[in-house]
């Protein structure tokens, strides 16, 4: 499977929020690292729950505030916003290459599912919970032989970690 394809399909982003959506992620994007970017990303939240664009800004605004059980709950609703798009079993263990290039699949939101595992095992990481980590990681790097999603560098850092808590 080619996780690197871009043959001309919509990208998550082609189905813009409306106008109120699109103004506030622009307002929380300029008052980053005050209370007001969260202020704004939590209205465009309610205002479109399910929007890709505002659920990865929401998603980047936790991480980058080192909230990281919000991040992995954000990224979660993400991927199961993604899952129902293109009809994927509703437990990632059960994902294969053959599974995810099969039928008229978009490229572009097998990428974007697959990113938000990789965030969730990063996010996992960073909670200390690492066979977690570990799972997600081993899932991707199965479905992505050429690695084109890094995640085995992240698997790497993941088992220096296990190692460092192995040997104290």
């Amino acid at each position: 499977m080619d996780l690197l394809s871009f043959d001309a399909e919509p990208l998550f982003f082609d189905s813009p929020p409306t106008d109120e959506v699109a103004q506030l992620l622009e307002k929380a994007a300029q008052n980053y690292g005050n209370e007001q970017a969260e202020t704004d990303l939590q209205r465009a939240y309610h205002l479109a729950p399910d929007h890709l664009m505002v659920l990865v800004a929401l998603f980047r605004h936790y991480v980058y505030q080192q909230r990281f059980l919000e991040a992995l709950a954000i990224s979660q609703q993400a991927r199961e916003v993604i899952r129902q798009s293109l009809d994927l079993p509703h437990d990632w263990r059960n994902l294969s290459e053959a599974y995810l290039s099969g039928g008229d699949k978009s490229m572009v939101m097998v990428r974007c599912y697959l990113f938000c595992l990789k965030g969730e095992a990063y996010l996992y990481a960073r909670l200390g919970e690492l066979e977690k980590a570990t799972a997600i990681l081993e899932k991707i790097i199965e479905i992505d032989g050429q690695d084109h999603l890094g995640a085995v560098a992240l698997l790497a850092v993941v088992n220096g970690q296990e190692h460092m808590q192995t040997s104290l």
